[in-house]
């Protein structure tokens, strides 16, 4: 559990994530950089050690390198083993406190290993070393979709580990060599993958990605989120990064003319930007709730613009 750096709860729980060859695969390496003749002569039962190192590479319990022609083995961390279980493991059968404690330290995780996005909150770095870089709209997405020469369709990390909503799970896209040898999704064609997005934001789900040069560097990933699992927006609600991280570049419009009071703004803000007053205005000879527009609280992710029947919201670049 040291060297996996697996939190104290976890230790009733660990057969879940590791099996017991794997274990013993972590503690030979130790803190040791080995190739595979190396961590095969340090078993005394010859395990059929080329399975073992590719099943444990494959869930993450190691990871491997190229170096001067020979690859070497490394123990990787019970944090990149939680994410890789979470969507694609037996996660639900552990109780749902160990689940909702595993969410909470890993979200502690994720700031201190992302702890640069602190930065951002004071000064403006480059945008490529936070991933979820931009808030996204939909004909972004598709631009982007269009570029792409290969792409899969993954389970959110986020999603699988917060469990806080209802809404649907698989809804990362990785694109082109952003896809490796341990990507375990599944293959989309463009036309499937306009269809994932559409599905997502219709279940009322933000668009980010990034980078913000992808033309020139090329394309990562592009993950449809809510504000109550995804953590870049727990952690930019909790940072105060809003507007800078995930970066806002457009801001909703919203026209009281032409809306019908219909509430479906409301509904799919995730910050309530949209909200009723608590006034009443007439329209057709009936009273309705009247829809207010709070501009400081939008993040420009176009959900309410993408299903006004009025046309009374659109999206203006800042």
């Amino acid at each position: 559990m040291a060297a996996f750096q697996v939190p104290e709860f976890v230790k009733p729980y660990l057969h879940h994530f590791v099996t017991e060859q794997e274990i013993e695969l972590v503690v030979k390496i130790g803190g040791s950089s080995l190739t595979r003749d190396q961590i095969a002569s340090l078993f005394e039962s010859s395990p059929d050690i080329d399975n073992l190192l590719e099943q444990a590479y494959q869930r993450y319990v190691i990871n491997k390198e190229g170096k001067d022609g020979t690859v070497y083995y490394r123990i990787s961390d019970f944090y990149s083993r939680l994410d890789d279980q979470s969507k694609f493991g037996n996660y639900y059968v552990l109780p749902q406190k160990i689940r909702q404690q595993l969410d909470e330290w890993c979200y502690l995780e994720y700031l201190k290993r992302n702890n640069h996005f602190k930065a951002v909150v004071d000064n403006d770095p480059d945008y490529e070393k936070c991933h979820n870089d931009l808030i996204l709209l939909v004909s972004e997405v598709e631009e982007m979709i269009d570029a792409a020469e290969k792409i899969m369709a993954l389970p959110c990390n986020c999603k699988m580990l917060a469990d806080n909503c209802d809404r649907p799970r698989e809804v990362c896209l990785h694109f082109d060599d952003h896809i490796t040898d341990r990507s375990k999704g599944r293959l989309l064609s463009k036309e499937e993958a306009k269809e994932l997005l559409y599905m997502a934001d219709k279940k009322g789900l933000m668009h980010t990605g990034g980078p913000y040069n992808w033309r020139e560097k090329g394309l990562t990933a592009v993950c449809n989120c809510c504000a109550d699992c995804c953590y870049p927006f727990r952690v930019a609600k909790q940072l105060g990064t809003k507007g800078k991280w995930p970066k806002s570049r457009y801001i909703a419009k919203y026209d009281p003319e032409k809306c019908l009071l219909c509430g479906r703004c409301i509904q799919r803000c995730h910050f309530e930007a949209f909200y009723f007053d608590g006034t009443l205005v007439e329209r057709k000879g009936k009273q309705k709730k009247n829809v207010a527009f709070n501009p400081d609280l939008c993040w420009g992710c176009g959900l309410c613009a993408n299903t006004c029947p009025g046309n009374a919201i659109t999206m203006e670049k800042l």
